[in-house]
């Protein structure tokens, strides 16, 4: 990933490296999400506190530079199926 490359791009280098391209066709049942939250459930799962889905042509690694999350919370990206999100 570089600061050019686009949430869409970025699905779709997963969805390939992880042998999901050729079953899924293009990705666009996916969606990259920006997802703020903190360890600490139960097991130490990861707990979410907010979640967004990023639009296909912005840039995730821009956004993680310009908006940083509250103090005690941090960020990752993850790749969701875009009906899930969409509920």
């Amino acid at each position: 990933a570089t600061p050019r490359s686009t949430a869409r791009q970025l699905v779709r280098e997963a969805l390939e490296r992880y042998g999901l391209a050729a079953e899924e066709g293009t990705g666009g049942e996916y969606v990259l999400c920006d997802v703020v939250g903190r360890p600490g459930g139960p097991g130490g799962a990861w707990q979410v506190e907010h979640l967004r889905p990023v639009g296909d042509g912005e840039r995730p690694l821009v956004l993680q530079d310009v908006w940083k999350p509250k103090t005690g919370c941090s960020r990752r990206f993850e790749i969701r199926r875009r009906q899930e999100v969409e509920r």
